[in-house]
């Protein structure tokens, strides 16, 4: 049941979890029926939707009856469809309001009995060892894990496992990641602007190129990538041993201008020379940046979304120049939008947001490019980026900067 992907269950898929006499487990549990009109239900599904993101992740099907063997087993039994359309969303209401913090899960309806009703599939993501989601709605304010047949209500010891556990995990990791990013802009020192998204618990085959296909690249640049700068770097996006990569501007690696790479664990890595380095005073094309953090958060949140990743993520803005420079005018015809005339000193400028989840920033990712703009403005001694209003929402006129298909992401 687990080999398949959760968009591809059908009702033959169910039908067989009975034919098959599939037990439950850690990972998998049937419930009859799905009664969110019911206070003791809605507590209910919290603690089952919590104890497996606080264990290994799990399905639960809603709508499978349950089934006990003469060895007192229980299996999966009978379809029992569900007919309330709106179950999901209110389930998903229920989750969100009564976990803290929020668990990751995805739900499909798979249809049965030639539309009679549905059968809804609860995917629910593991923690990765980074939270311990505690049901806090019901006067519960309790966590659970999730035994072999069902869910358990944890004990102190376990609880103070788990964060001694979190705190050593968390330390690992950031040092990983570190690693990581250290790694990837050594490959390419001639560029001057990196942007780096980099899932916080990608595993080493986030991103099969075996599942994600050898013309990956192009379903990039048809989708989140069209019409812009990084459409030709994104199409010619080859596999590598640890991904999809794509360079230009040089012969070697090493040499290269223009770079565009996304790794097996998920990390996303545009980077790229866009200075004129020759001359006395180089510019920074500050709207360039602009398009360059854009196509990188926008490109992360396509290929983690494509890969059920829903964890948070680390962004990095790197700037790395060895003169004296200025942020370029932003003007275009008639219309000037930010003059920068002062010199800034050279230097490598990174500017990060340590952790951040891009699913639920919704379909604008305004505010996470926000906070790093603000950051590239506060190099050159301004308080903000003026590009803002104070409602938050960017200036209408750097629609003119951005292709229509990257804008949309700033809106909303």
């Amino acid at each position: 049941m687990f080999s398949r992907n959760l968009e591809d269950i059908a009702e033959q898929e169910v039908i067989s979890l009975e034919q098959n006499e599939v037990p439950e487990s850690i990972k998998l549990e049937f419930k009859r029926k799905l009664n969110l009109a019911d206070r003791q239900h809605k507590a209910e599904a919290a603690k089952d939707v919590s104890a497996m993101a606080n264990t290994v992740g799990g399905r639960i099907f809603y709508g499978v009856d349950e089934k006990q063997l003469s060895d007192g087993s229980l299996v999966a039994g009978s379809i029992t469809p569900l007919t309330d359309g709106t179950i999901d969303s209110r389930l998903e209401d229920v989750l969100l309001s009564s976990i803290h913090p929020r668990p990751r899960c995805n739900m499909r309806k798979v249809p049965v009995q030639n539309n009679a009703g549905f059968v809804l599939v609860v995917e629910v993501y593991p923690a990765y060892a980074s939270d311990l989601h505690m049901v806090t709605g019901f006067k519960e304010n309790r966590f659970y894990r999730r035994g072999e047949k069902r869910t358990i209500l944890m004990t102190e010891p376990e609880i103070r496992e788990c964060y001694l556990r979190i705190a050593t995990s968390r330390l690992a990791l950031d040092a990983d990641l570190e690693k990581v990013c250290a790694e990837e802009l050594a490959l390419v020192p001639k560029t001057q602007e990196s942007v780096l998204v980099i899932p916080w618990f990608g595993h080493r085959d986030l991103v099969n190129p075996q599942y994600f296909g050898q013309n990956f690249g192009t379903e990039l640049a048809n989708g989140p990538l069209n019409d812009t700068q990084w459409i030709s770097m994104v199409e010619s996006l080859k596999v590598v041993s640890n991904g999809y990569r794509h360079y230009g501007g040089g012969k070697q690696l090493h040499d290269c201008l223009i770079y565009a790479c996304v790794r097996r664990t998920g990390l996303v890595h545009f980077a790229w020379a866009p200075l004129a380095t020759k001359t006395q005073n180089p510019i920074v094309p500050i709207h360039k940046c602009l398009e360059t953090l854009v196509a990188a958060l926008v490109t992360s949140r396509y290929v983690l979304d494509k890969c059920a990743y829903w964890g948070p993520v680390r962004v990095i803005h790197r700037l790395k120049i060895d003169l004296p420079f200025r942020l370029t005018d932003v003007t275009k015809g008639d219309r000037d939008i930010y003059v920068c005339a002062n010199l800034i000193a050279p230097g490598v400028y990174v500017h990060t947001i340590p952790e951040v989840n891009l699913r639920e920033q919704g379909n604008s990712i305004k505010l996470i490019l926000k906070e790093l703009l603000h950051k590239i403005f506060q190099t050159r001694g301004e308080a903000a980026c003026p590009w803002f209003a104070e409602s938050d929402d960017i200036d209408p006129k750097m629609k003119l900067f951005l292709p229509p298909e990257l804008f949309k992401h700033l809106s909303g």
